[in-house]
This record gives structure tokens, C-alpha cells and sequence, in this order.
């Protein structure tokens, strides 16, 4: 039988104990005494409780991954769910969530039941997907409505945005167009969840670089099949993306889908997206949305407010893609 090298796993315990918020998550999660991680660490326990290491692993999520890999070097047989049943997901989806998100769902007027329940499930989602209050970025980026019905969608626009701890973003001016180019659009363009660990060394998914953005996962957010846009998590610091954290984030990627009406979803053959320009040119005409929209209200007094909005927002769409094809045009030799 081959030793066991427990020296990565000691490593590891050791420099968490030196954190005061992992050693307290450790007190608080597990029945796993000072003493035990003690023999632990000095090698005087041969080979730790396995079920002991699996408490472990769930009261470190963020550093469930490099705990595994080196448990995995003394015991390779050993097995961890990405999900304990019985602990871990009543805690970040605890009963009464879905009792205020049903309940907010059902009750809400249409007006309000889009940022409501998609207000809700972001604070939710805070403290699982960023328990040491780094500022990871919550973004919904919806498809942006063609002008007709059988036009395809050529862009996802942001809708909802929150940086977790700190704001919730939702006025126009905050708001940006995504294409082909984004993360974004490549993932609602191929139904399927996209994940980037590191954006500054990505070369085969395509990443809308920015300075808070280290490590990005992007989700479909989908019914029976039918597309509404994009779930954007994007966090400062690399290698975020545990396969528990992934798990995690593809359930209320799901849940998000509450927030959309029918019509908001188109079918997977209709999304044909086009790259959009770089933030700060969109800014330029985004600015100008609020004016844009009292200039269409006063040339058709029988416009609605809403279909203004949705009228404005194509007119910056087409300038936008429009924008981009002429500095392609431009760049070519």
C-alpha cells in the first residue's frame, strides 16, 4: 500500500487556523476540536475522521477545491458531494427563501415583479457566493427586444446589477449592451454555462476585460429551452469558481428565471448576437436615454411610458451596432 503524504493537508489546516474568520466558520460549522486539528496538523492523527474532513470541507467552501486536491494525495479514493443534503444547502437556500420568493412571485404586481424577486434571490446570494465580503458583481443581462417579430436578438442589455454588501444598480445610466464579445453573450448565444477563472489569461472564451473582473461565470437563464438572457457572476480575484460555488449558482440561475413574463424568452435560433463597442462609447449614448424618451413622448401622445423605454433602447441598440460595424470597417487594411 503507497504512504500517504498528508504534508499538502497539514500545510493547508495550518494557514487557515491563521485566519480568524476560517478558524471561527470551523468552531461554528463543526464538532471538530481544537486539540483534533492540532494532531491534525502536527501528524499525530495517522488519518483523519472522514466524515470530520467532510465537515471540514463544507465549513470552507471557498477553499473546498485545494482542501480536496490534498486530501486526494493521502486518500485518493475519497468522495465529497458537492452538496451535503443535510447541512450546507439549508443553509444557503433555507426554507423560509422560498417561502418569501413563492409568496413574492404570486403576490407581486407585474410592475414591481421583476426587480422584486430578482432582489430578493440576489441578497440571498450574497453571503453564499461571497462570505468574505469581497465585492463580487451580481449582473442580469436580458435580451434586448427586436423590433419585430421575426427579427433576431442582436444584443443582451444589463437590467439588474448589484455589487454584493454595497449597491444595487439599476437606473439606465448604469447600464451597458453586450454582444458576441462579452461572456455574457457567448453563453446565452449557446445555452450553456461559461466559466472563467482567469480573464487576464482567457484566450478561448471571449471576456469583457475590466479592472474588478478577474474571474467571471456566466448563465443561461432559460424556460422549456427558450432564452431571456444571462446570470453574470464576476469577482475580483482569480480561480474564484469553486465546483460547489458553480453548483450553487446554476440553482439560482434557475430560480432567476421566475423573474422573466413569456414573452421576454425567444428560442435559441433567434439569438444572433453582434459585438457591441466598448463601454465608454456606450456611455456617450446612453446618457442621452432619458432625453431620447421625452422626445418620443411628445412626438406620439399614444405611446405608453414602457413602450418609449422599449422604443429608446432600440434606437440606441441600432446606433451602437451600427457604431461598430463602421470601426471594423475603419480598422480594415
Amino acid at each position: 500500500m503507497a504512504e500517504q503524504d498528508w504534508g499538502p493537508f497539514r500545510t493547508l489546516v495550518k494557514e487557515r487556523l491563521q485566519d480568524p474568520q476560517a478558524k471561527r466558520r470551523i468552531e461554528q460549522r463543526t464538532d471538530i476540536a481544537p486539540r483534533t486539528l492540532s494532531r491534525w496538523i502536527s501528524g499525530e492523527t495517522e488519518e483523519p475522521d472522514r466524515k470530520r474532513l467532510l465537515s471540514l470541507l463544507a465549513a470552507l467552501p471557498e477553499h473546498r477545491d485545494a482542501l480536496l486536491a490534498a486530501i486526494h494525495k493521502a486518500l485518493p479514493d475519497f468522495e465529497a458531494p458537492l452538496i451535503d443534503p443535510a447541512t450546507r444547502l439549508i443553509e444557503d437556500l433555507p426554507m423560509d427563501f422560498w417561502v418569501r420568493l413563492l409568496e413574492t412571485n404570486a403576490n407581486t404586481p407585474r410592475n414591481l415583479h421583476f426587480a422584486s424577486v430578482v432582489n430578493l434571490i440576489f441578497l440571498q446570494l450574497q453571503s453564499t457566493v461571497d462570505p468574505e465580503h469581497l465585492g463580487v458583481q451580481l449582473t442580469i443581462a436580458q435580451c434586448s427586444p427586436p423590433t419585430s417579430a421575426d427579427s433576431p436578438v442582436r444584443s443582451l442589455r444589463e437590467v439588474m446589477k448589484m455589487t454584493t454588501y454595497q449597491s444595487l444598480l439599476t437606473s439606465p445610466g448604469d447600464t451597458i449592451f453586450l454582444g458576441a464579445e462579452s461572456l455574457s453573450g457567448y453563453s446565452a448565444s449557446l445555452c450553456q454555462a461559461s466559466i472563467v477563472q482567469n480573464t487576464d489569461e482567457e484566450q478561448r472564451l471571449p471576456v469583457r476585460r475590466s479592472k474588478d473582473e478577474r474571474s467571471a461565470a456566466a448563465y443561461p437563464i432559460q424556460r422549456g429551452g427558450y432564452v431571456a438572457g444571462c446570470f453574470l457572476v464576476s469577482s475580483p480575484q482569480p480561480d474564484y469558481f469553486s465546483q460547489r460555488l458553480q453548483y450553487l449558482l446554476q440553482i439560482y440561475a434557475y430560480l432567476l428565471s421566475m423573474a422573466f413574463e413569456m414573452e421576454a424568452f425567444y428560442a435559441p435560433e433567434r439569438i444572433r448576437l453582434r459585438p457591441m463597442p466598448e463601454e465608454s462609447i456606450q456611455h456617450d449614448r446612453i446618457a442621452g436615454f432619458q432625453q431620447r424618451v421625452m422626445t418620443l413622448l411628445q412626438g406620439d401622445l399614444a405611446l405608453t411610458r414602457l413602450e418609449t423605454e422599449r422604443a429608446a433602447w432600440q434606437e440606441i441598440e441600432e446606433e451602437l451596432l451600427a457604431l461598430t460595424l463602421s470601426l471594423n470597417q475603419r480598422r480594415r487594411p
